[in-house]
């Protein structure tokens, strides 16, 4: 057998003829009973016939004829699904990265509903039923589950679902137990910056958790306002939610009606003033002929701090030819509690906290035996 094959060598020959074969007639057949394939002499693979663009490119480009007329029809154009077993790995149902270059914008992944009919989303988040809800309206995205944004979230309207029909159990925040507005005054508006953390991400050991912050683009410089959630927690436990990474966050939507809710009873309270000062004109013995001046250069100021703990500063303005002046103090029946004597060269009075106790009183500016202006201030303790 010289100058040819041996008998095995032979045979292995013609099985790997066979596989050569049989892979290029498979070929031929998915490219002749599917012509929408495409694989370009760049390496580029192209399924659908109207991807072709002078103005995009693809390295995989798929255009999806799937229909379905079924009860509950679907049409996936493509579908990604990832397994792992492993405890500490990482899984990507689908995974897009826009690697920059100048001038350009780049977007790992993007959805789009294009028919103007069609309800839906571009961008389908859920914890449940792998995307096979359906939706009532159209949505450029829609989250099924709790969502969290590390960074700044920007929006031009923000929301809370608020309809009567989604709520059971209604009670007015009135019918708790409590000042709503002692409550407001008990909380303790700060001012802060954010630690160079990053809550809710475990970060590999080679990657600096402060250099991440850095290229998040997040401002740890930037004062912020607020408050504590371990001290609202305290006041309202409603308004405070603990992540799943264990911080504490504060809702702020929910805060408002708080707030509309004391300014109500500080109007109710203002109201009560209102009637209590006319009444107490009447029971004061040395002011009972006062008459009210607001002008000729006399004014009389709001205290600061107000409400105020342990010192407040009770600021007016007199005329040069002020004389007999005085800043009165009273109790919400209109008993006399001080009487601090003013004279021009003077531009404020302090009062101390214990020398009157908790509560609201009224403070009044007295110039030549007449009422200028008569204001009120709280002591909360």
């Amino acid at each position: 057998m010289r100058g040819g094959l041996r008998p095995h060598h032979s045979k292995t020959f013609i099985y790997i003829m066979r596989r050569i074969l049989f892979a290029a007639l498979a070929a031929m057949s998915v490219l002749t009973v599917s012509a929408q394939l495409e694989v370009t002499s760049a390496g580029n693979v192209i399924a659908g016939t109207q991807l072709k663009s002078n103005n995009s490119t693809w390295n995989l480009g798929l255009q999806s004829g799937v229909t379905s007329s079924s009860q509950f029809p679907m049409a996936v154009g493509l579908y990604g699904r990832s397994d792992c077993s492993s405890s500490s790995g990482l899984i990507f149902g689908v995974m897009g990265v826009a690697t920059n270059t100048a001038g350009s914008c780049g977007y790992g992944v993007t959805g789009c509903l294009n028919n103007t009919t069609m309800t839906g989303a571009g961008v389908l988040g859920s914890l449940e039923h792998e995307g096979t809800m359906g939706l009532p309206g159209r949505y450029a995205g829609f989250f099924s589950g709790n969502t969290k944004v590390i960074g700044a979230f920007e929006a031009t309207t923000i929301t809370a679902t608020s309809d009567l029909r989604l709520k059971e159990n209604i009670t007015s925040l009135e019918s708790r137990e409590g000042s709503t507005l002692d409550k407001v005054l008990n909380m303790n508006v700060v001012e802060y910056n954010f630690k160079k953390k990053l809550p809710s991400v475990i970060l590999p050991d080679s990657v600096s958790e402060e250099e991440m912050v850095k290229r998040l683009g997040i401002d740890t410089e930037k004062r912020h306002i607020g408050l504590i959630a371990q001290e609202l927690k305290e006041l309202y436990p409603n308004l405070v939610e603990e992540g799943q990474d264990g911080y504490l966050s504060v809702n702020y939507i929910e805060l408002v009606p708080v707030l509309i809710r004391s300014i109500q009873e500080l109007k109710q309270e203002l109201d009560e003033v209102k009637g209590a000062t006319e009444d107490a004109r009447m029971s004061r013995g040395d002011v009972s002929s006062v008459s009210t001046v607001r002008s000729n250069g006399n004014i009389l100021y709001q205290n600061t701090p107000n409400p105020f703990k342990e010192k407040t500063f009770i600021r007016f303005r007199l005329a040069d030819d002020a004389k007999e002046s005085a800043v009165c103090i009273f109790d919400m029946s209109g008993k006399l509690l001080k009487k601090l004597p003013v004279s021009s060269g003077m531009e404020s009075v302090a009062v101390n906290g214990y020398e009157l106790g908790e509560g609201m009183f009224l403070y009044t500016l007295l110039v030549n035996g007449r009422e200028v202006d008569t204001k009120r201030m709280i002591l909360s303790h």
